[in-house]
């Protein structure tokens, strides 16, 4: 799952997408995000299917059950624009721990689907660098798989971006209201 990311490279932002964007450290469900369909576009993170009576605010697509779902039928194919996202380890007491992942500020496209409700972003079974952190991870696309998911709706494994890198970060991402740099630090991963 994806229930958490940033996007505060503004300058990359710019230069890539032709963007001005306000620098996010905690992007949290419910908020406006940069997606690119394929032009760019703010939208709401949180889809609901345009029959639901109520909003369901769907974070996450699973891309197994992508085609099957039928609050993921009539939408778009997009691409979320990111560069770095957060998952959260269950260590051996209650408490769980934040990681951040990131290639160094660089931006990072998570494949997403969208409609005039808002956007979901698409996960698979995470890589073996990530599953001992958690067991899924947003769909990241490289140049080849950005171009085939949104103009024909395709993913296949070449496709997947995997140049990450991994740090553990404090618990002030934990709020969806703290939005500031410390959210990416990387902390010791000494032993209490």
């Amino acid at each position: 799952m994806c229930g958490r990311f940033t996007l505060t490279n503004k300058k990359a932002v710019k230069e890539k997408i032709g963007v001005d964007i306000e620098a996010s450290f905690n992007v949290a469900p419910s908020h406006s995000i940069l997606i690119l369909e394929p032009k760019p576009k703010i939208v709401l993170w949180g889809l609901s299917p345009i029959w639901a009576k109520k909003p369901l605010n769907l974070i996450n697509a699973r891309i197994e059950t992508l085609d099957e779902k039928p609050a993921f039928a009539n939408t778009l194919p997009c691409l979320v624009v990111t560069d770095g996202w957060y998952e959260w380890k269950k260590s051996n007491t209650s408490e769980k721990r934040p990681f951040y992942f990131h290639n160094g500020g660089k931006i990072l496209y998570m494949a997403g689907i969208c409609n005039e409700t808002g956007c979901a972003i698409i996960t698979k079974a995470a890589s073996p660098e990530i599953a001992n952190i958690h067991h899924r991870q947003p769909v990241l696309l490289n140049k080849s798989g950005r171009t085939a998911w949104v103009k024909q709706s395709n993913i296949k494994p070449e496709h997947y971006y995997n140049n990450i890198y991994c740090r553990r970060v404090g618990l002030f991402v934990n709020s969806p209201k703290f939005n500031k740099p410390i959210c990416v630090q990387p902390i010791s991963e000494s032993p209490h």
